[in-house]
């Protein structure tokens, strides 16, 4: 099953103390996907992640602010991921969800960049290359940075997987992009093209790979997962695409 991007919820504030990664316009199913990313001009502002939310990222520094990266596999029954921050005066935050769907569930980072990269004096974020594994992966930059923009065009042959920016405050962005890639190796995404911004300005880069959901090959046998593996002798359960499987229904399972 190829990655597709669903859709992206953003928001941008000063100074929030409180917020939630949500899905405004989204409409995400069991098994996708979401990208959760928050940046704040100020990095003495503190940032404490929903609890549903695993942990990618977390950096901050005087010069640069404050970046988290996480992300979730969306569960039945989710409605919005909420979570907290302190309080610094004029310190301009922008947050956001990015949805994929074919993201492989149990094992969805095929590959990234490594903590994110500070730059320094730079208008347009140039993300770092990232090591594809896995052909079919969804490459993902994100940016985030210590002012606004009046347009953002994302890198040369990606697409944008959501944005914002606010003048509330005392500036900032931040934003994703992605692209599916055909081969493996060494993918270095170009720089985002911002106007509205400064030579002077400084912030945060990443680049993450999505692993694709593996599906069968027609015309050959295909290897299918079970819930335990190795499956042991006698009956093995088998895993299903999204778990626990629906009753009286067809169920997608996963193949290895």
């Amino acid at each position: 099953m190829p990655i597709t991007f669903i859709g992206s919820d953003n928001s941008a504030q000063n100074n929030p103390t409180s917020g939630t990664f949500s899905f405004a316009g989204i409409s995400p199913e069991p098994g996708d996907f979401v990208l959760c990313w928050w940046y704040t001009r100020s990095s003495t502002k503190t940032f404490t992640k929903p609890a549903e939310v695993i942990e990618l990222y977390h950096v901050s520094n005087a010069s640069y602010g404050r970046l988290f990266i996480g992300y979730r596999i969306f569960q039945v029954g989710d409605s919005t991921y909420a979570w907290t921050s302190s309080s610094v005066t004029g310190s301009t935050t922008v947050y956001g969800t990015s949805v994929f769907r074919g993201v492989n569930r149990s094992d969805p980072i095929d590959a990234d960049s490594g903590s994110p990269t500070e730059f320094l004096n730079t208008n347009d974020p140039d993300p770092p290359a990232v090591n594809v594994q896995t052909i079919g992966a969804c490459v993902v930059p994100i940016f985030g940075k210590n002012n606004d923009f009046t347009g953002c065009v994302p890198p040369t042959n990606y697409m944008s997987a959501g944005e914002n920016d606010s003048t509330a405050g005392s500036d900032a962005s931040a934003g994703a992009a992605y692209r599916v890639v055909s081969v493996t190796g060494s993918e270095d995404p170009p720089a985002w093209n911002l106007t509205g911004g400064a030579t002077g300005d400084d912030g945060y880069v990443w680049t993450c790979a999505l692993k694709p959901t593996l599906g069968p090959t027609p015309g050959q046998f295909n290897k299918v997962k079970y819930v335990t593996e190795p499956p042991s002798t006698g009956w093995n359960p088998l895993k299903y695409a999204s778990e626990p499987p629906v009753s009286s229904a067809w169920n997608k399972i996963e193949y290895g």
